[in-house]
């Protein structure tokens, strides 16, 4: 017999949210592994002794937590599923009857707090990783992602149409004509006393184009989104053509399951300028001294290397190639260096010696001598330029090459195949499950606490399922003492996980 549901609404009802929650319910995990008394503290400054009584702030982190760890962006749905979801409830000791906190609660906590705080809650998850653990000194594997913005393309507009004039139109044409004399009856029209530029020689002399430095405006130094001005212009094939800021991180410890620096930059902003302020990040945040940086072609510069050689740090970095590489003319391995000289020898016998130096770049510049290139055999495949040869030498030739031979090792090797899956495995967690793909506010400084957060919910979750496998030494540890006291009591057994870690 086909049966039919109904529902009849029942004016009470026996019900316990803590039994209704399921016991491996991960919010049950992350409530029994970790205590987040430590919020109040790190908020107290920003409250007042008097007046009615706030949102408890463990409460507020712990909603955030929510969100990012099952990836709900929007803070006005969080409310929502906050006020439905059993879980979200127990998690937050939120009863059937009590009311929930509204998503403005969360704005405003934001605004008050300041990045200081989120950045102590990221770091507690570090913490947190390191007592389950998977914090260990190693590699350190650096690289970044870019995150579209929240502003549309269709809200770029020119830089200057931004500027705010300082008189309205109607008051700027009054003040016009009463401030200038006007113009002598016997003057012939478009006859003036002073040249005035138009706008085509402003373009050809550079003025609009380039600023006053020579070189024509880049695209981000021309427009500017008004929705968020802080969001930059970003166009490669892999990722469209968007507004866009950009997530840097360095993970570490055990298999790279640590975040243990977050960084958020403009979109248009150079990654290898950058990675010494991550590696600094790494060391303030989990207090690990760096013996090994991993990272991929974008990284290898000069500077960079120099900078790790000074640290003492092993470079795992490609070399990064600038520009187009000429085909058909003769590359620096045709020229053979005498370090005694200071000098290289060309194939037709002549001495490049130096010329000058490039601080911008950190290369030296040798030249061969004047007029020398004119009758040599080998210029079209050497100078086909009407100017003598040149080389430049960077000041970090000899640590490029010793980073070269040390990744055609099998260790470089295995720590260039590491990175491509610890770092960016990392970023696609948290694009498809942590919301890292889009941000959620808008300005450097907020984005910023958004990839904190997501890290810091990463890394929570990790360390938590480390500790529930029973992958590290807390979890042994409770394990054994839940054994010794089932020995007192004369019931259970050694547990399997006290097992399987000792």
């Amino acid at each position: 017999m086909m049966g039919q549901r109904r529902f009849d609404a029942k004016l009470y009802y026996n019900l316990s949210l803590d039994r209704l929650v399921p016991q491996d319910h991960l919010l049950r995990q992350i409530a029994a592994a970790v205590d987040f008394s430590f919020v109040r503290p790190l908020c107290r400054p920003f409250y007042s002794h008097t007046g009615k009584p706030s949102v408890d702030p463990v409460v507020l982190f712990k909603m955030l937590l929510v969100g990012y760890l099952y990836g709900i962006t929007s803070e006005r749905r969080l409310a929502q599923e906050i006020s439905l979801n059993l879980g979200y409830r127990w998690f937050l000791r939120y009863d059937f009857d009590v009311p929930k906190s509204g998503p403005s609660v969360l704005s405003k906590a934001r605004a008050r707090f300041g990045p200081e705080v989120f950045e102590a809650f990221f770091r507690k998850s570090i913490e947190l990783c390191g007592e389950a653990g998977l914090l260990t000194e190693g590699p350190v594997y650096v690289d970044t992602t870019l995150m579209r913005a929240a502003a549309s393309m269709d809200s770029l507009t020119r830089r200057e149409e931004l500027v705010r004039p300082p008189l309205s139109v109607e008051e700027y044409v009054r003040r016009l004509y009463e401030e200038n004399d006007p113009v002598p009856e016997d003057q012939p029209p478009g006859d003036s006393r002073k040249p005035t530029t138009t706008m085509s020689g402003l373009a050809s002399s550079g003025g609009s184009r380039s600023g006053g430095s020579g070189r024509p405006l880049r695209p981000n130094e021309k427009v500017q989104s008004r929705t968020d001005p802080e969001a930059t212009l970003v166009d490669r094939p892999d990722f469209g053509r968007h507004l866009a800021y950009k997530a840097h991180f360095a993970v570490s410890g055990r298999r790279g399951q640590v975040i243990t620096a977050a960084v958020a930059t403009t979109g248009a902003a150079a990654d290898e300028h950058h990675l010494a302020e991550v590696l600094w990040h790494h060391r303030r945040l989990s207090r690990l001294t760096v013996y090994e940086a991993v990272a991929d072609a974008k990284y290898g510069t000069g500077p960079n290397y120099l900078y790790l050689d000074k640290l003492g740090i092993t470079a795992f970095i490609p070399t990064t190639r600038f520009g187009h590489q000429h085909t058909g003319i003769w590359g620096r391995e045709r020229f053979q260096w005498l370090p005694e000289e200071d000098a290289y020898l060309c194939p037709s016998g002549q001495r490049l010696r130096r010329y000058s130096k490039v601080s911008g770049t950190n290369r030296t510049k040798y030249q061969a001598p004047k007029r020398a290139c004119v009758a040599c055999p080998y210029r079209v495949q050497c100078a086909p330029s009407a100017g003598e040869r040149s080389l430049h030498r960077s000041w970090a030739l000899e640590l490029v090459e010793a980073a070269q031979e040390r990744l055609a090792s099998p260790l470089g090797e295995q720590r260039l195949a590491e990175r491509q899956i610890y770092v960016e495995g990392a970023f696609g967690l948290g694009k498809e499950l942590h919301g890292l793909r889009r941000t959620r506010f808008k300005g450097r400084r907020r984005v910023q606490i958004q990839v904190w957060l997501t890290a810091a919910a990463m890394n929570i979750k990790k360390a938590v399922k480390a500790m529930r496998a029973g992958d590290c030494p807390a979890a042994a540890a409770s394990a054994l003492s839940q054994f010794l006291f089932s020995q007192v009591s004369g019931r259970a057994s050694l547990p399997q996980t006290a097992l399987t870690t000792s």
